[in-house]
C-alpha cells in the first residue's frame, strides 16, 4: 500500500516516519527544497507535555481585548489582533470564544496532555532507537514569574498538574537560580517560578532533517520542490494530487491513501473539496542570537510568563519566540515585530547572547480553536488529516503521527483519541 504525506514538516516527516514502521511505501511531497523551513523552522524549541494548554481560558477574552488595544496604542503585547474582511476568521474567532469557559477548558486541557504526554513517550522512543541529536537538554524547563499574581496562579495550575500526575516544582527566587544560575542576572525581576522536570527542549528542524535522512536511507522518497496545485477526487473519494515539480513540470501523483500535514496550508488545499477546517494560522515570532557567555546564558528552557515569551538555549545559540498576532499571513518580520522577545531575552539573560547579531525569524502557527490538533480521517475515502497543531506542533507531532498511523493501519489506539477527530464539532 503506497500513501503521499503532503508536507514535509515536523508532523509531516514523523507521520512518514510511523507509516514507514507499518510497513507502507511512502512518498513525502513538500513545495520547498529543504526539510522543516516553513512552520517548524523557527519554533521555541519547547518539548513541553507538562505545559500543553488551549489558549482558549476563562479570563482569556479579557486578556486578549486589552491585549489589542495596547498593541493598536504601539505597548508591546503577547498578542495583537488585525480584523480582517475574511468570513473563515470572524467564524474561528467564534468558536474560539465559545471554548473560553472552565467547562471547555478543563476537557481541551486534559486532551492536549494527554496527546502531549503520549507524544513525548514517542519522541523519546525515536531518539533512543535512532540516536539522532538535535541539540536536545532533558533536564526539564522553568517557568519564571515576574509578579506575585503570576505566581499565585500557576499555585493554582499546580493543583491541574497534580490531579494529572505531572510531576512540578514550586520554586522561589533561590530555587530558580539554583536550577538556572545564570538568572542570577535577573534576580530583582523575579518572584518565583515552577519547574517541570519531564519537559525538554530541541531543535526541531534539526530533528526532522535527521529523520528524514534515515527515512531516505530505508526507501522513503521525499519529493521536494512539489508544489501541490490541486486535489483530483472523484465520487466521495480522493483520486490523486496535481503537482509542479521542482522544474515545472505537471504531473498527477496518485497513491492508495493521502494525509494531509500542510499545517496552515491545509485550509486552502482542502477548501475546494468543501472541507472547512477550524484552523487559522496565527503568526508567531522569534529571535536567534549566538551565546557570549556559555555561564550567562540559559541550561534549558525557559518560558517567562510575563511576558509570554519561551527562551530556549540550542547549542551555541539562544532563541527567544514569543507575540501572536491573529489575522496577518505574510510571514515578513522586522526588529518592532520581535520587540517583546528581545525584551524579555535582554532582562532575563543581559550577558548571555550577542544582541548585534539577531536572526528573526516569522511563521504561521495552524491554530485550532479548542487547542487540539485534527487527527482522522476525513469525509473523503482515502484521505486523512494530521493539522492544526498550533503552538505546540513540536511538542504533539511524534504522538498524532503514531495516532494517524494507527488509525489508517486500523489499529486500536494506545490512548483515546476519538475525540481528536478532524469532524468533532467545535
Amino acid at each position: 500500500m503506497h500513501i503521499i504525506v503532503l508536507g514535509a514538516g515536523i508532523v509531516g516527516v514523523t507521520t512518514a516516519y510511523f507509516l514507514h514502521e507499518k510497513g507502507y511505501t511512502v512518498t513525502v511531497v513538500d513545495r520547498q527544497r529543504e526539510v522543516a523551513v516553513e512552520t517548524s523552522f523557527g519554533n521555541a524549541g519547547h518539548v513541553c507535555p507538562s505545559y500543553a494548554t488551549p489558549w482558549a481560558a476563562p479570563g482569556m477574552p479579557a486578556k486578549a481585548l486589552k491585549w489589542t488595544v495596547q498593541s493598536w496604542l504601539g505597548m508591546e503585547t503577547a498578542l495583537r489582533w488585525s480584523p480582517r474582511l475574511d468570513r473563515h476568521q470572524w467564524r474561528w474567532l467564534r468558536q474560539f470564544l465559545s471554548q473560553c469557559n472552565a467547562e471547555r477548558y478543563a476537557i481541551n486541557k486534559a486532551r492536549m496532555g494527554r496527546l502531549a504526554r503520549y507524544s513525548h513517550s514517542q519522541l523519546k522512543a525515536i531518539r533512543e532507537r535512532l540516536d539522532i541529536q538535535y541539540e536536545q537538554t532533558t533536564g526539564g524547563n522553568l517557568q519564571v514569574f515576574r509578579t506575585q499574581e503570576g505566581l499565585d496562579n500557576a499555585g493554582l495550575a499546580a493543583g491541574v498538574l497534580a490531579e494529572a500526575g505531572v510531576p512540578f516544582q514550586l520554586l522561589d527566587v533561590a530555587g530558580c537560580m539554583a536550577f538556572d544560575p545564570a538568572l542570577e542576572a535577573a534576580r530583582g525581576q523575579l518572584v518565583g517560578g515552577m519547574l517541570l522536570p519531564q519537559d525538554e527542549t530541541g531543535n526541531c528542524p534539526l530533528f526532522a532533517r535527521a529523520l528524514a535522512e534515515w527515512l531516505k536511507t530505508q526507501g522513503v522518497v521525499f519529493r521536494l520542490g512539489t508544489a501541490v496545485r490541486a486535489l483530483a477526487h472523484a465520487g466521495g473519494e480522493l483520486t490523486g494530487l496535481h503537482v509542479d515539480d521542482e522544474h515545472g513540470q505537471s504531473a498527477l501523483l496518485q497513491a492508495d491513501a493521502y494525509v494531509v500535514a500542510c499545517a496552515s496550508a491545509s485550509v486552502s488545499l482542502l477548501a475546494p473539496l468543501g472541507l472547512s477546517l477550524p484552523v487559522y494560522p496565527v503568526k508567531g515570532y522569534a529571535i536567534t542570537a549566538p551565546v557570549t557567555d556559555a555561564a550567562a546564558a540559559p541550561r534549558s528552557g525557559v518560558m517567562d510568563e510575563y511576558y509570554k515569551v519561551a527562551i530556549t538555549r540550542m547549542g551555541n545559540h539562544i532563541r527567544a519566540a514569543g507575540t501572536a498576532e491573529i489575522g496577518n499571513w505574510d510571514t515578513r518580520v522586522s526588529p518592532r515585530d520581535c520587540a517583546t522577545a528581545i525584551k524579555s531575552l535582554k532582562s532575563l539573560y543581559p550577558n548571555g547572547a550577542d544582541m548585534s547579531r539577531l536572526q528573526y525569524w516569522a511563521g504561521l502557527r495552524p491554530m485550532t480553536p479548542d487547542g487540539a490538533p485534527l487527527i482522522g480521517a476525513t469525509s473523503y475515502a482515502r484521505l486523512y488529516l494530521n493539522a492544526g497543531h498550533g503552538s505546540n506542533g513540536w511538542t504533539t507531532a511524534c504522538g498524532s503521527s503514531r495516532l494517524i498511523a494507527d488509525r489508517i493501519a486500523g489499529v486500536t489506539s494506545e490512548i483515546v483519541s476519538d475525540d481528536l477527530g478532524p469532524l468533532r464539532v467545535i
